[in-house]
């Protein structure tokens, strides 16, 4: 029986469900204009909150360090930006979860084939898993299904990876959350606190350089030639999670070291992060963990539209920047407020609960301008909203500004006092 010259595409090559998903088309993974919202709205956020927690991180994670100069000032700046950024990271991780476990495209015509693949690929191992049609329309809130998450995955042709990817970043979250925990719970003993954080920092390290690798895996970061922007993100959350897993074993025996480390690898998540926006920019709504769905070539309208005005309308250069100065806004704006909240509990008055008020509301308006973001892809043409929006723009850049100068002002003569 012939075999074919040696490097020939083959039937069996061709067939592979990597290669199978990676041919299909736009309309493919977004059969209606539901799907693509749900994708794309997901998509956003997670990208989102996984840079302002990485800011959260990197500054707090520099901070620790300067234990001595910052006084009473320590622990806003250093435990209370880590509870931040846990809760962001928690948000992004867990709805990387939701979207590899309620995956889901266009299964029309699938028939017969596509059982045959879930088939091979789950119930070979657990005769009990349920069928692709008993779930298809359930929406699931609970982010270990990972039963479901791997069937619906292969089902739509896609291999495990996602999910692996998502719920490996979520086990390392709650492994930190574990460890920050028992350093911010009152009457815990040291030893026990010590031994609590050093492992529980040391399984969320490795986790989160699984994570990364399993990242690349999916953007071919270590095999491709060709290195595009999912790679290169990829590849920044790979090194960021082997500086968290480095620091966390340096831990054991040199605490600034580790600190340092940190705060390097919450540097690099942030620039991954930051491209992981570009990305969304650029309709690559699957980011780094759910690689499939980038590239698909751009079509002129939406899945499921027709009609003059329906045509897709992309997120410009200047909206992305302006995500990331909201971002900016945001985390600057939560440390002035945990300082002036500190400064409530050891003054007790009522003015210094008035100014925690003030520092928060740069915060809530620069999330609500997030929010205005992921619905307003592109600033109205029409008047009065296109002059409106550009107004909210300058604001959230004067807004920003002041933040971080108050911050500056709030360390600066923190350190120096």
């Amino acid at each position: 029986e012939a075999a074919g010259a040696r490097g020939e595409i083959t039937v069996e090559r061709l067939t592979r469900p990597e290669n199978v998903a990676a041919n299909r088309g736009f309309g493919y993974w977004y059969p209606n204009v539901q799907e693509w919202l749900w994708k794309r709205t997901m998509s956003y956020w997670i990208a989102v909150t996984f840079f302002e927690g990485s800011i959260f991180f990197m500054v707090s994670s520099f901070m620790y360090n300067q234990k001595e100069a910052l006084g009473d000032m320590f622990e806003p700046l250093t435990l209370y930006g880590y509870c931040a950024g846990k809760v962001l990271f928690i948000v992004c991780t867990y709805m990387m979860c939701l979207a590899t476990v309620n995956f889901s495209s266009d299964h029309s015509g699938a028939g017969s084939e596509q059982e045959t693949v879930v088939e091979e690929c789950v119930c070979n191992s657990d005769p009990l898993v349920e069928t692709i049609e008993s779930d298809c329309d359930t929406f699931y809130l609970w982010p270990y299904r990972y039963r479901t998450a791997i069937r619906r995955l292969a089902g739509a042709g896609v291999g495990p990876l996602p999910y692996y990817t998502a719920i490996v970043y979520f086990t390392g979250v709650l492994c930190f959350t574990l460890g920050l925990v028992a350093e911010v719970l009152p009457g815990v003993p040291l030893l026990v606190e010590t031994i609590v954080l050093n492992y529980s920092f040391l399984c969320g390290g490795f986790m989160f350089a699984l994570g990364g690798f399993t990242e690349c895996l999916q953007n071919r970061t270590f095999t491709s030639l060709e290195m595009v922007i999912g790679g290169w993100a990829a590849l920044g959350n790979f090194i960021g999670g082997c500086c968290f897993f480095v620091a966390a074993v340096v831990a054991f025996f040199d605490s600034i070291s580790s600190c340092n480390l940190y705060g390097v690898g919450s540097l690099v998540y942030m620039v991954a992060s930051s491209l992981q926006i570009v990305m969304w920019k650029d309709e690559q709504f699957g980011l780094t963990f759910l690689a499939v769905l980038n590239n698909l070539g751009k079509p002129g309208r939406l899945p499921g539209k027709a009609g003059e005005g329906d045509e897709v309308q992309r997120f410009s250069a200047r909206a992305a920047l302006f995500v990331h100065i909201s971002c900016l806004c945001g985390v600057m704006s939560t440390y002035n407020f945990n300082i002036e909240l500190a400064r409530r509990v050891q003054v007790n008055g009522l003015r210094s609960l008035q100014f925690a008020f003030n520092e928060m509301l740069p915060c809530v308006f620069a999330h609500l301008m997030l929010m205005l973001t992921s619905a307003v892809i592109r600033m109205p043409k029409a008047a009065p909203f296109r002059q409106l929006y550009f107004l909210l723009r300058l604001l959230m850049i004067a807004v920003t500004a002041n933040s971080v100068l108050t911050f500056w002002e709030f360390v600066s003569h923190t350190i120096q006092d």
